[in-house]
């Protein structure tokens, strides 16, 4: 399914992209105030807030289905990417996953930092979309490992994070992440970013 095939009407795919970064914005903000943890009464919220997005995003699936598939030269166009999702939480790496595949990429997913090293070296992704706060190995000593194999010297990693202070943006790049962005993450700026490595 391919948001951009759903009609032949000028407008109709602003408005999908619209509607669908919207839902996943709202859900990765959830995620973040569930992790801290909240009172019961926020979490209560929180919850119901991410039901109502996931309803959302349902809905936005059904209208994927019925629309129809995009023209083999739309689909020659476009270059699959093979992307590797790093996120403990697995609903938010699932639901990024889910709709890089929309876009038409092979998307491979792990939850923890050991998990994600044995993937990149299993698959070889050509970009990878690393969390950094992980539980058991921080993504920025996964990236420092990866950096450290010459088999995966051109992997692209953009790094995750919930914070967006110059220190932590500097500590990254010195970790050897390519890019940093600051969670929720713009679909049309982790679009811009997957489109330049096509």
């Amino acid at each position: 399914m391919i948001p951009w095939g759903m009609s032949s009407k000028p407008g109709s795919e602003v408005s999908f992209a619209r509607e669908l970064r919207d839902a996943l914005s709202a859900i990765q903000m959830a995620m973040e105030v569930l992790r801290r943890p909240p009172d019961e009464a926020t979490r209560d919220r929180m919850i119901e807030l991410m039901e109502r997005q996931l309803a959302t995003l349902r809905a936005l699936a059904d209208r994927c289905d019925s629309a129809p598939a995009p023209g083999a030269a739309m689909a020659a166009e476009a270059q699959t990417l093979r992307l590797l999702v790093v996120d403990d939480n697995i609903d938010s790496a699932e639901v990024l996953g889910t709709l890089l595949e929309q876009l038409g990429h092979e998307v491979f997913v792990a939850y923890t930092g050991a998990r994600a090293i044995e993937v990149a070296h299993e698959r070889r992704p050509d970009v990878i979309l690393l969390d950094l706060a992980l539980p058991d190995v921080s993504g920025y000593d996964v990236a420092r490992t990866l950096r450290r194999d010459s088999q995966l010297a051109g992997v692209y990693i953009i790094g995750l994070s919930g914070f967006g202070g110059d220190e932590h943006r500097k500590r990254a790049l010195e970790a050897g992440l390519d890019d940093y962005l600051v969670k929720p993450v713009a679909i049309e700026t982790l679009g811009k970013l997957l489109a330049a490595r096509r």
